[in-house]
């Protein structure tokens, strides 16, 4: 089948791309992006008889249609989501194309769902936000939940482990630092997952409690973050898309996400998220500076064995805890993954998206409407581990990639 990889040359993208080179399900792969000078220097350092290029404003939408009505399956990695997914989304519809993103906003998550109706008449699959948070955590927590009769609270999670494992560079991945050098360029750009963090910062979020969804304000501290055998972590509620998308799967009184950091970076965190909501830094400015601060923690963990002792032994840097009862008793299951594929943030976000491709390609996800990853995923969440596995070391299972606690209470 023929992919379209929108924003596919970029940070995120070219994992995906990657991962989907590998498959000899997929016939080709055309990434689109508005830097033409990106795109073709990585096609040619890809250097894959499979892969092409092609610039494109995704803005002008007649020419979307068009460039998606040529491809069998659409993945897109463009950011930020807020500003251009429910724009994408028409375009796939009404061209009657498969699509899969990692959309990790909460208002375009909801945006999307909206289209369900027409996605199902226009008979195709979109399966919304498979990537790491949103992605991997709703897949952990349909495995935790599936080990209880009755849940009562539910946390996805995500954060700081500097001790992870992390699998071998798939064999079609560009390490971004090749691919800057080959281009030339050096000038600062905002980092778009810091960017994507401040943004989830300066408006009131959603969360699930006591059966409704209510709003809270961003950065909220939480009671600390408690996984069944590891040290206790600062935490904070973060705008992330679980808690409005699991209750819809998922019955529990109370489903939350959040972020644990540190206490030091996620003060950091707040201070430039105050200066935007007070107009001293627009957005883009306030994530360039946080970049710049968050380095300097980098260096100062590496040289203060007491400071970096915040971040030693907590959870893993994605995990779920669901508490509620089992026969009666009650209980709290903790699942985390225990192993990452390659690549840090683009590997554990978009090898998913890769996989779930692939997935979709092989007939494995058959649902039709707008999917997300706990409804693709319900009736056999180890399927997908088991595919991310091998990302994650050499003959591993999804099994060998979980951690899976269970205490009683």
């Amino acid at each position: 089948m023929k992919v379209l990889a929108l924003g596919g040359a970029g940070d995120m993208g070219r994992m995906a791309v990657a991962v989907l080179l590998d498959s000899p399900r997929v016939t080709s792969v055309t990434v689109a992006d508005i830097n033409s000078e990106l795109v073709k220097i990585f096609v040619e350092m890809v250097d894959s008889p499979n892969l092409s290029g092609v610039q494109i404003d995704i803005t002008e939408k007649e020419k979307l249609i068009d460039l998606i009505s040529s491809h069998d399956v659409v993945i897109n990695t463009v950011g930020p989501f807020y500003k251009f997914d429910v724009l994408i989304m028409e375009a796939v519809i009404e061209a009657k194309k498969h699509f899969l993103d990692i959309c990790d906003d909460w208002k375009p998550t909801l945006d999307a769902l909206e289209f369900n109706d027409k996605a199902k008449e226009a008979d195709m699959t979109a399966v919304i936000g498979i990537g790491a948070s949103p992605g991997i955590t709703n897949i952990l927590a349909v495995q935790a939940c599936s080990k209880l009769d009755r849940i009562d609270e539910l946390i996805t999670a995500w954060g700081v482990d500097i001790d992870i494992k992390a699998g071998k560079k798939p064999k079609y991945f560009i390490k971004p630092e090749k691919l800057r050098k080959k281009l030339g360029k050096t000038e600062r750009k905002p980092n778009a997952a810091f960017m994507h963090l401040l943004y989830e910062t300066i408006e009131k979020v959603p969360t699930f409690k006591d059966g409704k969804m209510i709003e809270i304000d961003p950065l909220t501290e939480t009671e600390p973050y408690e996984f069944p055998g590891f040290k206790s972590m600062y935490a904070c509620h973060i705008g992330h898309p679980e808690p409005v998308t699991l209750p819809r799967t998922i019955k529990a009184k109370s489903i939350s996400n959040v972020m644990y950091i540190g206490e030091t970076a996620t003060d950091i965190t707040r201070k430039y998220s105050q200066k935007i909501k007070e107009k001293e830094l627009t957005i883009e400015e306030a994530t360039l500076a946080l970049t710049q601060e968050w380095a300097k923690l980098n260096e100062k963990a590496l040289q203060d064995k007491n400071f970096v002792n915040q971040y030693f032994g907590g959870p893993p840097t994605l995990s779920v805890i669901a508490t509620g009862t089992k026969g009666g008793k009650r209980k709290r299951i903790g699942v985390a993954l225990a192993r990452e594929p390659f690549g840090a943030m683009a590997g554990v976000t978009s090898i998913p998206l890769g996989i779930a491709t692939i997935m979709l390609i092989e007939g494995k996800i058959t649902q039709k409407g707008v999917l997300t990853p706990e409804e693709v995923f319900k009736n056999n969440p180890m399927e997908f581990f088991d595919r991310i596995a091998p990302y994650c070391g050499k003959n591993l299972t999804g099994k060998d990639v979980l951690i899976e606690r269970e205490e009683d209470l």
